[in-house]
């Protein structure tokens, strides 16, 4: 679907809407963007006043799959008419029973593997940790700069960039020891603590709200050899790089290396709210009958429409179609960026690519930034920014997006990052 924009950005009806929002809803819970969505189909968002845009956000990287995919549609319909929520921990059902199975195949570890399912990234998180206290019987995590974990009082904690998420909110839990990033190399010298009291080391694949930033794979081996020597367990956060978005089903496929958990989440299930934890049994299994779980937590309509994403993820080859969109964008942004100088560096992978924006003197320009957003919502492209300092652009489209919609949607982009 072309874009098609009728009216000023944002519209009457939205800036109608916004008004009653101002009016209703709690100012912190802020949007990116003043537009106020009515439809939306595969990688397109048409709002209440007809403009249809280019979506470039997917929900937070919610999306990988598109927008209202009608297979999704169909499992959730037939679950619907199933039963909506007995609650698992009442009264079990095999959907949860069968994406466990899965997932629990799906993951790159050589071993005997679980699954437990909860709502969110966050409440991944903080059961990663959970389990891996009880299976090592320590109580402190290591993590990184530039990390993003969630917005619960624990994962707020492990989360590295201060404003807006841990602004006022202090104080944070101390047990947590952070480092810097290994986009090259791991150097756990900085630990101030002795390793055999860590319990387990969270990891990003890729930083996401961090800036698009990579682990060097060197960088990824180090971090397993150190966690091996002392009995720490390796968790993979994959809550945004998995499936499919890096050009894998999970993004430490690309590594070679295996971690002890997973935490999976966002894309998960086609939009709708599910998070999981899979990995070792040995490992999910050390927390005792009760100790994790939770009301809503596998709902049986949010795992129909995770099994139905495993099997679109697989019939039209997303992983695949990440690693075109990928090229594609850096092709692009690479020859575009020889001629601006405010354009950095792009990294990522596959089809989560970051493109940094600096001024003069080679820093982080977050009013640039905000500048080059605002241009490309106005002429159809929906897009949010990251990074520990607001600087980058992030590529989170639905990888359904056909080559048309790509392209058009790369000229929007280039032309918004031309804006001075």
């Amino acid at each position: 679907m072309k874009v098609n924009i009728r009216t000023a950005i944002p519209g009457p009806r939205s800036l109608e809407l916004t008004k009653r929002r101002e009016k209703n809803v709690a100012k912190g819970h802020g949007s990116v963007c003043g537009v106020f969505i009515d439809k939306a189909v595969g990688c397109n968002l048409i709002d209440v006043d007809g403009n249809t845009f280019i979506d470039y956000a997917g929900g937070i990287g919610t999306m990988n799959v598109g927008h209202s995919h009608p297979k999704v549609i169909d499992a959730i319909e037939k679950q619907l008419n199933q039963f909506i929520h007995p609650c698992f921990t009442v009264a079990p059902y095999a959907p949860y029973v069968e994406l466990a199975q899965k997932l629990a195949d799906s993951v790159p570890i050589k071993d005997n593997c679980k699954s437990v399912f909860f709502n969110s990234g966050a409440e991944a998180v903080e059961n990663a940790i959970k389990v891996s206290k009880t299976y090592t019987g320590r109580t402190d995590i290591m993590v990184f700069s530039h990390a993003y974990h969630g917005r619960t009082q624990m994962t707020m904690s492990m989360t590295h960039k201060e404003d807006p998420y841990k602004k006022g909110f202090g104080p944070f839990i101390d047990n947590i020891h952070r480092i810097d990033f290994p986009s090259e190399n791991f150097d756990p010298s900085e630990l101030k603590i002795n390793p055999k009291k860590i319990a387990c080391l969270v990891i990003e694949p890729v930083a996401g709200e961090g800036g698009f930033i990579p682990v060097g794979k060197t960088a990824m081996g180090q971090i397993r050899d150190f966690c091996d020597t002392y009995d720490i367990v390796m968790v993979a956060d994959e809550v945004q790089t998995g499936f499919g978005r890096t050009g894998s089903l999970f993004s430490m496929e690309q590594f070679g290396i295996e971690p002890d958990l997973f935490t999976l989440a966002k894309s998960i299930a086609g939009g709708l709210p599910l998070s999981g934890v899979v990995g070792r049994s040995k490992i999910v299994d050390s927390a005792h009958i009760g100790g994790i779980g939770g009301t809503f937590g596998g709902n049986p309509v949010s795992c129909a429409a995770a099994l139905a994403v495993l099997d679109i993820m697989e019939d039209e080859r997303l992983p695949e179609r990440a690693v075109q969109i990928g090229e594609k964008i850096t092709t692009k942004i690479n020859v575009l960026k020889k001629g601006i100088s405010w354009i950095g560096a792009v990294k990522g992978l596959g089809a989560m690519q970051g493109i940094s924006i600096i001024d003069e003197e080679g820093n982080p320009d977050k009013e640039h930034t905000l500048r080059i957003h605002k241009q490309a919502l106005k002429n159809g492209l929906v897009m949010i920014t990251a990074g520990t300092y607001g600087n980058i652009i992030r590529t989170l489209m639905p990888l359904v997006i056909s080559d048309e919609e790509l392209e058009e949607s790369l000229e929007i982009l280039c032309a918004a990052l031309k804006t001075p």
